[in-house]
Parts: structure tokens; sequence; C-alpha cells
């Protein structure tokens, strides 16, 4: 017990000299790593949301970001009955006050495009598990690469919800092909400053199951979602969103 008590206070002392970065909160989870297509390391943080759920969402942040981008919304994917992997993406930052792992494995943050096969390790990360539902989000530039996966994957993944998705890349017929390609739904979102940009995702659409949410208050990609970043907002925004996964239970 004396142990204890002395090893309390130790962490309790250590705390208070940390400077404030050093004291961010953690992400929720257990820190999960995936191996991409050309064997890079991309780290992740996985939580159940109930003992053998067969039902998840994939998260990829925007570009600056890491998985500390969804930790505001988490609780609410795991009440509606999803269990959650946000994915640090080697396209990324140190947003939110907390270092995206693989970028600093890297060096370096990389092009967006670069990015993709991060998505495809968390995709086929939940195929082995033997999740039956599999859901992905992406925001700004990986909701555009999540488009691409589910594009591709339509008999892995049952819908993809994209925040603030655009032509971002050097092909810039890239993202509105693949949503002309898409055989799954599709769940898409804006400011109304960026409804041009998914305009331009939409424009060879095919009368796919397309849900477009035009929010009241809103800003780019996911931090919409978030207290933080979009007070007025973020509560229906994120309503809207369990609306959609709600679909699929």
């Amino acid at each position: 017990m004396m142990r204890t008590r002395v090893f309390t206070a130790l962490l309790a002392a250590l705390a208070l000299l940390m400077p404030p970065a050093a004291m961010a909160v953690m992400p929720e989870g257990v820190l999960t790593l995936l191996i991409a297509p050309d064997k890079t390391r991309v780290y992740s943080s996985h939580v159940s949301a109930m003992n053998n759920n067969d039902k998840i969402v994939l998260m990829f942040h925007q570009a600056g970001s890491n998985r500390m981008e969804y930790e505001p919304i988490l609780g609410a994917l795991h009440i509606a009955g999803y269990d959650t992997l946000t994915v640090d993406q080697r396209s990324g930052g140190d947003d939110w006050d907390f270092v995206n792992a693989t970028v600093k494995k890297l060096g370096e943050s990389t092009e967006y495009s670069l990015a993709y096969p991060d998505l495809e390790a968390a995709l086929t990360w939940a195929t082995r598990k033997k999740y039956k539902t599999i859901v992905v989000l992406g925001s700004s530039y990986s909701a555009s690469l999540a488009i691409v996966l589910a594009s591709k994957n339509g008999n892995d993944i049952d819908a993809v919800a994209a925040y603030s998705p655009g032509e971002y890349f050097a092909d810039k017929n890239w993202i509105k092909t693949a949503v002309s390609n898409l055989s799954i739904p599709l769940y898409i979102t804006s400011p109304e400053s960026e409804n041009d940009k998914v305009d331009e995702v939409l424009k060879w659409e095919k009368g796919q199951d397309i849900t477009r949410f035009k929010p009241s208050d809103a800003v780019p990609g996911a931090s919409m979602l978030r207290p933080d970043k979009n007070p007025e907002g973020y509560k229906a925004n994120t309503e809207d969103l369990v609306k959609f996964l709600n679909r699929f239970k």
C-alpha cells in the first residue's frame, strides 16, 4: 500500500512538471498498429462499444491533424452501437495538442494522395476482425480518399461519410469518378462556403443513394462535429450523422 501511495505521489509531481502539451488528453482506446500495403507502420486507436460487436466506423482525419480530431464524438458513435478505429494517416500533423504518431515515425508529413494506403490498411484490419458492418468516415482530403476507398471496396464497406470532400489531387476528376462508381450509400456534407467543392464532387453521380446534409452551422471538415470548433452546430451535425449510421444497424 505504501509503495502504491509513493508511486501515485510521484506521478502527480511529474504531472506538475510537464509542459501543457505533454498533459494533453490521450485518445480513447487501444493503440493499434496497422501495416499499410507498402509496409508503412500506421498508428491508430480502437475502441469497442460492447463485447463481440460486429459494427465499426473507420475514421480518417484532415490535413495537419491526427486521430484526436474525432475524440469529442466517439461517445455518440459508441452509444449508437459502433466500435471505432481512429487513424493517424501519414499526411497530418499535431493539431489538438497531440502528436501524429505515423508522421513522427516517418519524420515528415507526406502529400495527401500518399495517405491512401493507410485507409486500405484500416479496412484490411477491420475485415480480418470479421466486422459485418463497416462504415468509413473522412475529413477534407481524407473524405475524398474515403470515397475512393468505398468505390473500390463496395463488397466490404457498407457506407461512406464524407466531410468537406473535394478534388484536392493532381487528377481533378479522381473523386467525381469515384462517386460515379459508388455502389453503397454516401453521406456528404460541408459548410456553405464549400458547397461548390461538393457540387463538383457530385457532378457525375448517377442517382445513387446519396444523403447530402446542408448544416445551418458548420466549419470545414469533421471539425464541424467538435464543440470547440463549432459550438453552435456540433450537436445537430452529430445527430444527423448518427441518424445516417442508424440505417445500418
